[in-house]
């Protein structure tokens, strides 16, 4: 149990890490990569956890279930966001592209 509270205090972390970031930081990469290893890491303990017959704290379970909601939602938040960037990035390539061929015509 204290191995998926120490996954679920890294994964807070990260998460804070990712979303103070500024959108050029080149660090956020890593950060998310190591946010996936977490979340993989998190899933194999809980199946474990909800696999063993002998484990019956529904409490437990359904705290683990709220903080999968919260990390879901903060995950979702942080993806909007950057595709959100990457959306304006190609924009702004393109209107800049627009612009020196029209540069280039005359």
């Amino acid at each position: 149990m204290t191995e998926i509270n120490a996954i679920n205090n890294k994964l807070m972390l990260v998460i804070d890490k990712i979303e103070k970031s500024k959108p050029e930081d080149e660090s956020v990469t890593d950060l998310v990569s190591e946010l996936q290893v977490l979340i993989e890491t998190r899933q194999k303990l809980l199946h474990a956890l909800v696999s063993d017959t002998n484990f019956t704290d529904r409490e437990v379970l359904e705290q683990q279930f709220d903080l999968t909601q919260t990390f879901i939602k903060r995950s979702r938040k942080i993806m909007d966001f950057r595709q959100s960037l990457l959306q304006t990035g190609n924009t702004t390539k393109r209107q800049i592209n627009v612009y020196k061929a029209i540069d280039s015509n005359r």
